[in-house]
């Protein structure tokens, strides 16, 4: 195959990754106990449905939100999609962070990254994978090209770069 050919390959891969990588987001559950009782635990995620999250949410969130009202402890679950500054805690977010605040209210955050749905109990990071590929992919073909004299525009390639 020629040099030419090759570079159209490479690219029209690393092409279809950058496609894929950036339409495919995390998908999280939405809930909130207040209102949707099969969303507090223990947590059966057959009646709940997975939402696809912003692109910018890369994330999935569960809080747990316990306040004291009228003479006995209030618990909402809340389970949602979270943004990208969010902190994954220990062993897959397995580790939470907890809050205290005024009014006998506490709140248990737990964030995690790691497949779709991680906030039902564990987002694929292809994205560091993917263009690893990519940039090897094209790092061994472009020294071929310069090096061969099958390709004559290989001058107009490298004045791209």
């Amino acid at each position: 195959m020629a040099a030419k050919s090759w570079v159209i390959v490479i690219v029209g891969i690393g092409a279809g990754f950058l496609l894929l990588d950036t339409g495919v987001a995390i998908k999280c559950f939405n809930c909130n106990s207040a209102h949707q009782a099969d969303c507090a635990d223990w947590f059966d995620n057959v009646t709940q449905h997975l939402v696809e999250c912003f692109s910018w949410q890369t994330k999935c969130r569960k809080i747990v939100q316990e306040a004291w009202f009228d003479d006995h402890w209030d618990i909402r679950y809340i389970r949602q999609c979270a943004g990208d500054d969010s902190y994954v805690g220990p062993m897959e977010g397995r580790i939470c962070k907890e809050r205290y605040g005024s009014n006998w209210v506490r709140q248990r955050y737990c964030h995690c990254d790691n497949q779709d749905g991680c906030n039902a109990a564990p987002a694929l990071m292809a994205s560091s994978h993917v263009w690893t590929l990519f940039l090897s992919l094209l790092a061994l073909a472009v020294p071929g090209m310069v090096l061969s004299s099958s390709w004559d525009g290989a001058e107009q390639f490298l004045g791209w770069c």
